[in-house]
């Protein structure tokens, strides 16, 4: 039998990752200043999406929101949220390019593990702020895809 999941914990682990992704963008700004006003935004956003998530774990104790026990492995979350850090302390030398390949492949990942989808709510607040998570992030792989696409070569 699985082991019960404790969505406080998932959640602070979900936040802590968008937080990481912030660290990496905030990461990019100092090492391509040219492009700063892009990665701050990003950051900023990413920062953000870590705020929307903490709310959603307010609302844990209301009841109103559910792990789905069958979309959630720690393992995978823990393996993403170190391969971040450790693009956050790279400290070589990298093209534009690639950091932007990290940030689209980054991305790109939350999209398609439907990272925000490992909730369950019949709350149509709560449904509104996965919704937006998850439109955030799309947003976010076009903005840095017409980026990598400029930048690319």
């Amino acid at each position: 039998m699985a082991e019960r999941q404790n969505p406080q914990a998932i959640i602070a682990l979900m936040a802590e990752n968008e937080e990481s992704v912030a660290r990496l963008y905030e990461a990019y700004a100092g090492r391509f200043p040219e492009h700063a006003g892009f990665w701050s935004g990003l950051a900023a956003e990413e920062r953000d999406h870590a705020r929307w998530l903490r709310e959603l774990g307010s609302r844990v104790e209301e009841g109103s929101l559910y792990v789905n026990e069958d979309r959630f492995r720690r393992e995978p979350i823990r393996l993403f949220h170190e391969y971040l850090e450790g693009e956050v302390r790279r400290q070589e030398p990298m093209p534009l390019a690639r950091a932007l390949s990290v940030a689209l492949s980054t991305e790109e990942a939350l999209i398609e593990r439907r990272f925000f989808e490992v909730f369950e709510t019949d709350s149509a607040e709560l449904k509104h702020i996965l919704h937006d998570l998850a439109s955030a992030t799309e947003k976010h792989v076009e903005k840095v895809r017409d980026m990598w696409a400029k930048h690319k070569d």
